[in-house]
């Protein structure tokens, strides 16, 4: 059979389904700087109260508060209300950045597995005028909320969530196209920042000091791809408030983004994933949306805000960027497994504002550059903030499944075998490619003849 045949059978086989993703409902994940709620070091004695939500929704009135626990302290007044669901149920917190007091925080805390998100204060709100929290997902939860005295605490809006991933069917095993094996392996890129990402992806380092037991990304698990990784280090490694760090990728607006061109000018990745510590919880949050943003909560060390501001100076400020991850198949992967961790999608405003943001923008950015190169494309690039209830070896074995799916969706969907321009489907635009590289029209490119030689014996034929 010639290879001529091969492609126009393919083109009369090959189906495709779009799939649209209609939202109805978006979750605003706003990850902070690190911040612990007071509630357990002081254990204050609360009483539960049951509410219920009315067509997914219930409100806090400020009058509520002094039904509640108080602590009144010098200068300030720290309220703490406990409620309980009728079950078990995810939901957030609507913030008015307008009725947000000055000078307050406020936690969003399940006692159960003593988790939290915050902590919201009035200039990490004040981008949108309605912000939502992190998500709980709890049968209880408590407010711990501190303001200056003499100053009204603010009305509290809860919603549930009620979004549903789409089941899919995870397959068993790898459809692995065969590789020419005369090529490098292209490399897959994993950066971490705070515990438990840094140490999740430590094994994945090439750097011998980093990484003492020795690299396993060469090759990883056969399927022609070396998975390489790049974090910072902190003292101590397992610390609550990290700060800046020290090494590859501070956290650092300026750090990081030098370290990373240099990284990825040198690996030319073809997929990206970055991880970040998220809520404190037992989360595996993919973030979908990124932002050019302009203003950015500050960093540690002057200057505070990324330079140039906003980072890409060839986009226009606040130009939204997506993760081309695989996200639902991740999800329902890590989900299905016996982790015990909660993965769902954040269909946020962006991913926060801070560092972990920037750092995912920076990854979305280049794989939009690099797409359509010809020699050394990006397919894939997206964020994942992890829970930092999350233990080291647990955040490992999830980083392992996030790499699986992704390497299954490379394969599945992207590595099409006879399609030389890469544009996804199989049709006369590759024959013609083909045909005109046989007469010395053209000449291919190393990928396009990869994908032209669809039999594997390194000549193009027909």
């Amino acid at each position: 059979m010639n290879q001529t045949y091969k492609i126009v059978r393919a083109i009369l086989n090959y189906k495709y389904f779009l799939i649209f993703v209609i939202l109805t409902r978006l979750i605003y994940s706003q990850v902070l700087p690190y911040g612990e709620p007071q509630y357990f070091s002081l254990n204050p004695v609360t009483t539960s109260k049951q509410v219920f939500f009315t067509d997914g929704k219930f409100n806090i009135s400020n009058l509520k508060w002094k039904d509640g626990t108080k602590i009144i302290n010098n200068n300030s007044v720290l309220y703490f209300l406990h409620y309980s669901l009728e079950k078990e149920s995810s939901f957030y917190a609507l913030l008015d950045n307008n009725n947000f007091p000055v000078e307050s925080e406020l936690y969003l805390i399940n006692p159960t597995e003593k988790s939290w998100v915050g902590p919201y204060r009035k200039e990490y709100l004040a981008r949108e005028s309605i912000s939502l929290t992190g998500r709980i997902k709890s049968s209880e939860f408590i407010l711990e909320l501190s303001v200056p005295k003499n100053t009204q605490p603010p009305e509290i809006s809860f919603q549930t969530f009620s979004y549903q991933q789409p089941k899919i069917k995870i397959s068993d095993k790898f459809h692995v196209y065969p590789r020419n094996t005369s090529r490098e392996n292209p490399v897959i890129l994993l950066t971490g920042y705070w515990p438990p990402t840094n140490e999740a992806v430590r094994p994945f380092s090439q750097n011998a000091l980093l990484n003492p037991d020795g690299w396993i990304g060469e090759n990883w698990e056969e399927l022609g791809y070396d998975i390489i990784s790049f974090f910072p280090s902190f003292n101590p490694p397992d610390c609550n408030d990290c700060g800046q760090g020290y090494g590859d990728l501070e956290v650092d607006y300026q750090d990081t983004s030098e370290d990373w061109w240099n990284i990825v000018e040198t690996h030319d990745p073809v997929a990206i994933i970055t991880f970040s510590r998220g809520y404190i919880n037992n989360s595996w949050e993919m973030e979908w949306k990124y932002y050019n943003r302009l203003g950015w909560i500050d960093d540690f060390t002057p200057p505070y805000q990324p330079t140039p501001a906003p980072p890409d100076q060839d986009s226009p400020i606040n130009h939204m960027r997506f993760s081309s991850l695989p996200m639902t198949e991740i999800v329902e992967a890590i989900n299905s497994s016996d982790l015990g961790l909660y993965s769902y999608i954040d269909y946020a405003e962006g991913a926060g504002g801070y560092l972990s943001e920037y750092k995912g923008f920076h990854g979305v950015w280049y794989k939009d550059l690099m797409e359509n190169e010809d020699e050394t494309p990006c397919y894939l690039a997206g964020h994942v903030h992890v829970g930092g209830l999350v233990d080291w070896d647990t955040a490992h074995e999830a980083v392992l499944i996030t790499v699986s799916e992704t390497i299954q969706y490379i394969y599945e969907h992207i590595l099409i075998p006879g399609d030389v321009n890469r544009d996804g489907t199989i049709n006369s635009l590759d024959i013609f490619m083909i045909l005109s590289h046989l007469n010395g029209s053209i000449e291919l490119t190393d990928d396009q003849f990869f994908f032209a030689d669809m039999d594997e014996d390194a000549e193009i034929t027909v």
